[in-house]
């Protein structure tokens, strides 16, 4: 009797050390997915931007002056296991921007939805990196 309710302690114990070390591991993997500055293009150049925690920054090129001017936007910011996925409103379009994994950038998956308010949707690949 007695060796039976040592077992049951301990396989408590043991069931709540496991929990406590799935739900530390959880919330430090969370805290490192933190977005660093990322920058994203399409593949012809139509768009460029910046990617920061909060906001996303349009870039527009001045052909006469050879430099760039950013317009810096709210996004509301949805992660996903391995990425995010950012929304926000421009110029009465809807922008979705979505990036897969943030370890390892990919254009096949990567995309920008561009919808009108008619529910007209363009969809751009997007090149992404780090910036440095």
């Amino acid at each position: 009797m007695r060796e039976r309710q040592r077992e049951t302690i301990q396989l408590f114990f043991g069931s709540l050390a496991t929990l406590f070390f799935v739900a530390f591991m959880g919330s430090a993997q969370a805290a490192t997915h933190k977005v660093n500055s990322i920058e994203c293009k399409t593949n012809f150049g139509e768009k460029s931007f910046t990617i920061e925690e909060e906001s996303v920054a349009f870039h527009q090129v001045q052909e006469k002056v050879g430099r760039s001017v950013s317009s810096v936007y709210e996004a509301r910011t949805q992660k996903t296991h391995k990425g995010i996925r950012k929304s926000l409103y421009l110029n009465g379009n809807k922008h979705l921007i979505h990036i897969e994994n943030f370890k390892d950038f990919d254009a096949s998956k990567d995309y920008l939805a561009v919808t009108s308010p008619k529910g007209h949707k363009m969809t751009y690949p997007l090149n992404c990196g780090f910036m440095k």
